[in-house]
């Protein structure tokens, strides 16, 4: 069999792949079943918003044509919501899509970046890739936010850190004090990257606005949101970052391809954003369903980490690939994590009510 890896970096040839998990026909083509509930990529349930699908409709005759490259008309509307400049706002095909093109643009080999652990994969690989390191900071048993260890490892002046809040796969949000305590310890040598895929699920006691405070610094920061989340639209890829000055989106669009969201993906991103009415309703709902099974699972024995995201993550007190196995064999799709220290751990995202009784009911049978 050819082998032809020794043509590329040994940085990029070593990295670990990601879990993406496993789409639905795919799953029925190599299971020979039906999948009764899909949990294992926090998708919304409850789909986009109406409007986001009539505005795709609409869409359909142009795109023999290619989208706006500046994508105007969505980062017109992200300016308003978020009250900063249009030029200080860059899109993507999705929000991990600007993930590696950040780390392409400011790592050099032999840099180091800080994350947590656990995290998002891509947080790490995408650094890996371009030949830096990765310090990754463990969260407290308890799942307290590792606030000391970070800023004793700003000490070095990382070039980037990178962290999610809620995180994923945790589930877990930092304390605005504990944020607070982050921007006073970051120096101008270090890029803040600040994941908020989930923000739209936290509880209104314990959020607040983290983008007021960075605007308040004269720090380099990133914000990364996506419209895959709670907004619905995972399938057309499409998020977004709001970057404390204009010369970040300058630089970032120089190695961005021309045309990196689709045309549909815009418009659907728009009427999604406007429709405030659709995303309370989805999020109102995983939060209720959200706790309902954490106390379900708690009440099994299991020790559950505290979310304020649409999943779970729990110890499910064996090999956490071989559980979710376990599961897909009756049809739950979920995932097990690969890093350590976390090996015994699973994520289960909030379906709708009967998918999440679903999920308990395989959880019992297994």
């Amino acid at each position: 069999m050819k082998n032809f890896t020794n043509l590329f970096r040994k940085e990029v040839v070593e990295q670990t792949a990601y879990n993406a998990g496993i789409a639905v026909d795919r799953f029925r083509e190599v299971y020979g079943i039906e999948c009764i509930a899909k949990l294992d990529s926090n998708e919304n349930p409850y789909g986009p918003s109406p409007n986001a699908l009539k505005a795709i409709e609409n869409g359909i005759p142009d795109i023999a044509s290619y989208p706006d490259a500046g994508t105007t008309d969505l980062r017109t509307i992200i300016s308003r919501r978020h009250n900063l400049p249009v030029d200080q706002i860059i899109t993507g095909n999705g929000s991990e899509d600007l993930i590696p093109l950040i780390y392409d643009a400011i790592l050099h080999e032999g840099d180091n970046i800080v994350t947590t652990c656990p995290s998002f994969g891509p947080h790490e690989f995408a650094a890996l890739a371009c030949g830096a390191t990765a310090t990754k900071i463990k969260y407290h048993d308890d799942w307290r936010f590792p606030v000391n260890d970070i800023i004793e490892a700003l000490a070095l002046k990382p070039k980037v850190l990178m962290f999610a809040s809620p995180n994923n796969p945790a589930g877990s949000a930092v304390t605005e004090q504990d944020f607070d305590k982050i921007i006073k310890a970051l120096t101008p040598d270090t890029l803040f990257v600040f994941d908020e895929a989930y923000i739209d699920f936290i509880d209104p006691d314990v959020s607040f606005d983290a983008i007021e405070k960075l605007c308040a610094t004269n720090l380099p920061w990133i914000s990364l949101r996506t419209f895959s989340k709670a907004y619905g639209l995972a399938g057309i890829r499409i998020g977004y970052a709001l970057c404390a000055d204009t010369s970040i989106c300058s630089t970032l669009l120089k190695i961005r391809t021309p045309f990196a969201v689709n045309a549909l993906a815009i418009s659907a991103a728009i009427a999604a954003f406007e429709d405030k009415t659709h995303l309370e309703m989805c999020v109102s709902n995983t939060r209720k369903e959200r706790e309902r099974l954490s106390i379900e699972l708690k009440q099994r024995g299991y020790n559950v980490a505290p979310s304020q995201t649409n999943f779970l993550f729990f110890d499910c007190k064996e090999n956490g690939d071989d559980f979710a196995e376990k599961l897909r064999c009756k049809g739950i799709l979920t995932k097990g994590w690969k890093e350590e220290p976390y090996l015994n751990w699973l994520r289960v995202s909030i379906g709708l009510p009967e998918h999440n009784d679903a999920f308990l009911k395989a959880l019992s049978e297994i």
